[in-house]
This record gives structure tokens, sequence and C-alpha cells, in this order.
């Protein structure tokens, strides 16, 4: 197979794009580091077909990309991004795990093709996932994207590729609030042309204005429920209660972050950085033993075991954050 320098080159058999190396660092001081400017994204593109139509595999040193997407130019910033979504994620999850074989990831030009092969990939459970409005999912490490333009499917593809690193290379089985909230932070980009230059967790309109919308409603989740509910109990639920919990969780993550002047960054980076089966599931039950709760609820009793016991002080901290933020109210 021949290689190339151009990405605009047209040729159905394989590229080395040179794409600009992109220097990422957080856009919000002290709110997630940056990393080092590295090389020019290597892959390879292949043909590939699903039901007939002609397709692409598009091959990178940590994924294979199944797409029935012809734009090589696309395609392109795909890589660029996907692997440079995958250093964020490491800086913000240490990885425990040496994956042997690469990620995969499923692009669809189509919702049609996107629900036939939902539909056969998950299964009895494919009801579930044709809840998704977005067309994005992650099960048992693999992606599985609808794409419909690039400023919705970029972000979807970043939140989706984080579920998918901690599957690979961390633990498949994090809490919901903790894993989605990560993966909403991983949404925040700034792209330059097609050029992706930074990630920044505050750099969220969508997320930010669903929240803002709840905030002044008054509709939003109280923390115990935030802590202890599952992503797939909230899909069943109203387009405000689903937007909701992900924008809560979006900000929740940054307050841990930020909030109260940093107040519970240093427990929050202990907790990100114990996340392996065994010791996680020694903390919560730690926490758990403390409790009166009847029910064990993972999620509620590791975030008592790292961040604090107060819930209800810490809740408060946590609405005054938001409420700051968000919508700007003192």
């Amino acid at each position: 197979m021949s290689s190339h320098c151009n990405p605009f080159l047209r040729s159905p058999i394989s590229l080395f794009a040179l794409i600009l190396a992109c220097s990422l660092g957080s856009g919000c001081a002290g709110t997630h580091p940056g990393r080092p400017a590295r090389g020019p994204v290597a892959f390879e593109i292949e043909p590939w077909e699903y039901r007939g139509r002609e397709g692409r595999q598009v091959t990178t040193e940590h994924y294979t990309i199944y797409t029935t997407i012809a734009d090589e130019y696309l395609l392109a910033a795909l890589t660029e991004l996907l692997e440079s979504s995958l250093e964020y994620y490491q800086q913000l999850v240490p990885p425990l795990l040496s994956p042997q074989k690469k990620m995969d990831v499923y692009l669809f030009a189509s919702r049609p093709e996107w629900i036939h092969f939902t539909r056969a990939f998950t299964g009895p459970r494919a009801k579930q996932f044709l809840r998704v409005r977005h067309g994005g999912y992650s099960e048992q490490g693999v992606s599985v994207i609808q794409y419909t333009a690039h400023q919705t499917s970029f972000p979807l593809m970043a939140h989706e590729g984080f579920h998918q690193y901690l599957f690979h290379y961390v633990n498949p089985r994090v809490p919901a609030w903790l894993n989605e909230g990560l993966a909403v932070v991983c949404e925040g980009q700034r792209w330059k042309g097609t050029r992706i230059t930074a990630f920044d967790p505050w750099h969220n309109p969508r997320r930010r204005n669903e929240l803002a919308e709840a905030l002044v409603r008054k509709k939003t989740y109280p923390l115990r429920e935030l802590l202890e509910t599952h992503a797939g109990e909230v899909l069943a639920r109203s387009r405000l209660k689903v937007s909701t919990y992900y924008g809560q969780l979006w900000a929740l993550s940054l307050f841990l972050r930020e909030g109260q002047d940093g107040k519970y960054a240093e427990r929050f980076d202990r907790m990100l950085r114990s996340l392996a089966p065994e010791e996680l599931d020694r903390h919560a039950r730690a926490a758990h033993i403390w409790s009166d709760d009847e029910t064990f609820h993972p999620g509620s009793a590791l975030f008592r075991n790292f961040i604090g016991d107060d819930l209800e002080s810490i809740e408060r901290e946590y609405v005054e954050f938001m409420r700051q933020k968000v919508l700007g109210a003192h």
C-alpha cells in the first residue's frame, strides 16, 4: 500500500496524513493540565463495506475506525480528534491497563445505518440505545456514532471515547456520575478551521444552556439522586430531565476540581487515581459500613469516601457554584 502526504488526495487505499500538531492545553487556567505538542498523526485508509455501501477502514496507532463517510479530509480531522482525545483522557484519569488491541469505532453517515447496526450489535438491549437522540453510545468498549455535523458529532465522539477509554484502560465499572461527568468534560473543544487547538471543559455552550434552563426552572436533581442514578435510567425520561442530568454532572466534575477555591481538588484527584476495580470497590464499601444507608450505592459511597460525608453542606456549595458559573448569580 502506498503512502501519501496530502489528506485531500482521494486515494481509496491508504494515507499518511500530515496533520499539523496542535498544542492542547486547558482553556480555563487550573482546570485540567494540557499536553505537550506531538508529531503528526499517522493513519491508513483501506476499503470497507457496510450493507453494500462503500466505506472506509481507518487505522491509527490506537484506533480502528469503520465508517461510511467518504470525505477523507473529514477522516483526517477525525484521526486527530481521536488520538488527541486519548492523550487528554490519560491526563484526566491515569491508565491502569495496557490493551493489546486497538479500540473500535463505528461512524455512520446516516441514521438508518446507525439504527441497523445498533439493532444487530446490541440485540435485546437495542431499544434502550435507540432512545439516544443524537446517535452515539459506547458498548462493551466499542463506540458507535451517527455523524450529523462537526460541531455536534466531534464532541459526542470525545464523550463516548472517554467511556471507551475507561473500559479498555482503567475499569469498565466506574460509577455513572463520575463516568458520565468526566465524559461531558471531554466534550469541550476549541477548533481553528479543521484543527483542534484545545480541550476546554468550560467551552460547552450546549451543556451550559441546558443547565441554565434547569436552574431557572428549579428542576435540578438533588446531589444524592445524581450520585445514585444510572445514565440508562435517565434516557427514558423527558428531554429536560436527560439534559439536566448531563449538565449537572458536567458542573459537578468542574466543581470538584475548582469549587470553593479548590477545596475538593486534591480529594478528587485521589479518587481518580483509585479506580482500579478492587480498590474502587474497597473504598466504596468502607464508606457504606459507616453510613446509615440500608442499601449499598457504589456511586454515593465512593463520593462520601473521597469527597466528604456531609452531602447537605457539599450540595449547598455545589448549587452555589452552578448558579455563579452558569447564571452569573452572586
